[in-house]
């Protein structure tokens, strides 16, 4: 494995703990630490980062749109749905049994949760890359511009992506593309790039290193905003200190994997960045199970402490982690090459 196929894949498995961590929190708001939370959160913005880097460097010599789209479907789109489906099940036994609706009301449940564009939370992933993927002309050309003209562009939309914020819900797909389009974009610059961004490499970290600390510290104590931002499209909240934040943490855990992958080879971390898709499928059927077992059990954590938020925060992550990883790998096991397009994996 050459070294910057290696950084890429140390970050990618650094990403899915991250986005599992961010789904993982407890006391969200009641004793959980805000300044940490909003770190943990957003950790997406990191998936299409290296989507990005890898549709130029992987992709783009070659591309055929017609191959690229139909590896999309069958590796992304089909498990998606796969998924979803199992999901939607589990959903529809929680409806009838612990909510005691109605047929009428179990099929009105479905219509409102389909017509999101995914069942499970995580998954509105799925509809923004795929739209993503399917713009992939778009990006070709932009490979095909200027230096200058890529990085204006890449400027442009970050003041964009900053005053937009997220979608309400993250159902509108298109408003998605356009806040997330930065981090595809900085991704294919890292490739396209990389002997500049090697030349100024310390001066873009110390700049990242800056204004995540500033960020962070802006969203956390001064707005006291928490997690992400949403809003609708064409309405003015002022800044996504979040998006800031997220843009920088991606120089930064790029360059931390840079160093780590020139030192130490680390199996586990490689293990988990091959089944980071797997994991991401599957992770939220594990948060439904801890969600439901807490329901039936009428268990809920008090508020106010935020050690025992954090030490409760990690043990719901390693049981999504683990159970998300013990699955895959079973799945894997009878199903060969063919859970691929079970699970991603």
């Amino acid at each position: 494995m050459r070294k910057n196929q290696l950084e890429f894949t140390y970050m990618r498995g650094i990403a899915i703990i991250l986005i599992v961590l961010g789904h993982s929190i407890y006391n969200s708001g009641e004793g959980f630490p805000l300044l940490l939370e909003n770190l943990l959160r957003g950790g997406t913005a990191l998936f299409v980062f290296i989507s990005g880097y890898f549709f130029h460097r992987i992709f783009y010599q070659d591309f055929n749109y017609k191959k690229f789209m139909t590896n999309k479907v069958q590796n992304v789109l089909y498990p998606f749905l796969i998924v979803s489906l199992v999901g939607l099940g589990c959903l529809c036994l929680r409806w009838i049994f612990m909510e005691d609706q109605s047929v009428s009301q179990v099929l009105l449940s479905i219509f409102y949760t389909v017509r999101n564009g995914y069942i499970l939370y995580p998954h509105w992933y799925i509809p923004f890359i795929m739209a993503v993927f399917l713009c992939s002309p778009v990006f070709l050309w932009f490979i095909r511009c200027s230096s200058q003209t890529r990085w204006t562009l890449l400027v442009v939309s970050c003041v964009v992506a900053a005053l937009l914020h997220r979608p309400i819900g993250n159902v509108n797909v298109i408003h998605s593309v356009v806040y997330y389009l930065p981090f595809y974009l900085m991704g294919i610059l890292y490739s396209q790039d990389e002997s500049l961004i090697a030349r100024y490499g310390g001066l873009l970290s110390g700049i990242a290193m800056l204004f995540l600390v500033v960020s962070l510290l802006e969203q956390s104590y001064v707005v006291q905003h928490v997690g992400n931002y949403h809003k609708a499209p064409f309405d003015y909240n002022g800044i996504d200190w979040q998006f800031v934040q997220k843009l920088c943490l991606c120089v930064l855990t790029l360059n931390f994997c840079e160093w780590l992958s020139g030192r130490s080879r680390l199996p586990w971390l490689i293990e988990t960045a091959e089944m980071s898709f797997a994991i991401f499928f599957l992770h939220p059927l594990f948060d439904m199970l801890f969600n439901t077992t807490a329901t039936v059990l009428r268990f809920r954590f008090p508020p106010g402490s935020m050690l025992t938020s954090t030490l409760f925060s990690l043990a719901i992550f390693a049981f999504l982690m683990f159970g998300s990883v013990m699955t895959a790998r079973v799945i894997k096991k009878y199903l060969g090459n063919r859970s691929r397009t079970y699970i991603g994996w």
